[in-house]
This record gives structure tokens, C-alpha cells and sequence, in this order.
């Protein structure tokens, strides 16, 4: 069966549009004498539990698709050069653009302790969490029929009522699903609603403000 990503809302049904919250990512990656290499990369973010190792092709090149906006972390390494560590923010649809240059690595070494930058956005307001393929997959198990409530559960922010039904912030009733982009308007109380579970999905963006128009 085909995963999709599931979308949870907190509040009443939004116009669709052609906007979306999601971005790429262009990456070029040379030697020291501007020749394209081969090189592996690592792409992280905690807040949106995200992390991939990608592959640049011949010519050095590679393109990240769909990318939820926030804050990513690239590891990038090819042996004989010393490794490049870069953050890049992704805003906008249009594509984040980043070159890089290895060089090669000197005698001296030095670390550098900072905080990671990832956990909080300062470029948006809005309350948003990201459940990605790889906690989604090593979840608790749960009760037939609860167990992509149960992943949101565990959000900050939510509460399961006596009957299974999720309310954020103890607002009544105004929990909003949305799959691959389509409204769902009935019933998602677990006993009576069409059961989504949680292996069905691919991620999920939990949304409690700011909710995007598309």
C-alpha cells in the first residue's frame, strides 16, 4: 500500500490553494581546483525529524525534493578532503541553492561546541510538529484502531478524551485531518470513523497555529 502523508489541524476545514510549506534544496559540490566530485551527505533537522544520506551524482550535483520549511544540517564528506558541516534554511518553494568546496585538511583540528540550532525556527510563529518515517516506525505498539491517535498524543499540546477523541489544547471538537492535501469530514472517532493507521503514513505535520492555507 502507498504511504501518504497525514496532516492534522486544529482547527475548521481551510480553502485549498496553490500554496504549499514545503521546499528543495540544490546542492554542487567541487574539489579544490572547482572539479566536480562524488560525495555522500548527511541532512538532519530535529525539529522536523528529518534525516536522509543522499548521494551527489557524477557532475557533483544533487536536488533535494519536498522539504518542510525549517532548519537542515548537512554533513557532507568525501575521503582525502576534510568533512563540511552547513545549515541551510528553507523558506520558500523556491529551491535553497548551496556550492561547496572541499578542502584539504590541515594538520591543526579544532572543535567547536554550540547549540544546535535546529529545535526552534525564529523564522516562524506557529506551533508545528513533524513525525517522520523513522518514529512513526519504532512507535509503541497501540489498541486496535488508535494508532496514529496515539502518535499525536504524544504531542505537546494534546489530550485524548474518554472516547479516543484528540483535543488540542482542550478546544472541543475542532480537530481537523487532512490527507495528501483532502479535507476528511467524517467522523474520526476510532469506533465509528475509517480507521488511517499509523503504517499507512509517510509523516505527519501536527499543526495548533498558523495553520498554512493550502
Amino acid at each position: 500500500m502507498r504511504k501518504l502523508p497525514v496532516f492534522f489541524l486544529c482547527s475548521c476545514v481551510l480553502p485549498l490553494s496553490c500554496q504549499t510549506n514545503r521546499g528543495a534544496l540544490h546542492l554542487k559540490a567541487t574539489d579544490p581546483a572547482g572539479h566536480s566530485v562524488k560525495v555522500v551527505v548527511r541532512i538532519s533537522s530535529e525539529a522536523n525529524d528529518h534525516q536522509s544520506v543522499l548521494q551527489t551524482d557524477g557532475q557533483g550535483n544533487l536536488v533535494v525534493a519536498r522539504l518542510a520549511f525549517g532548519i537542515y544540517r548537512l554533513e557532507i564528506e568525501q575521503t582525502g578532503f576534510a568533512p563540511v558541516y552547513e545549515s541551510v534554511a528553507v523558506r520558500s518553494s523556491l529551491p535553497a541553492d548551496l556550492r561547496v568546496q572541499f578542502k584539504i585538511p590541515s594538520v591543526q583540528q579544532s572543535v567547536t561546541v554550540s547549540a544546535d540550532s535546529t529545535l526552534i525556527d525564529p523564522g516562524h510563529a506557529r506551533a508545528v510538529n513533524q513525525i517522520g518515517a523513522r518514529t512513526i516506525g519504532a512507535r509503541l505498539g497501540s489498541i486496535p484502531g488508535r494508532s496514529l491517535q496515539d502518535l499525536v498524543n504524544f504531542q505537546p499540546g494534546w489530550l485524548y478524551e474518554g472516547n479516543a477523541v484528540l483535543h488540542p489544547r482542550g478546544s472541543e471538537y475542532r480537530t481537523q485531518f487532512v490527507l495528501d492535501g483532502f479535507p476528511l469530514t467524517d467522523n474520526r472517532w476510532p469506533s465509528f470513523g475509517n480507521e488511517i493507521e499509523a503504517d499507512d503514513a509517510q509523516s505527519i505535520s501536527i499543526y495548533t497555529a498558523g495553520i498554512p492555507a493550502d
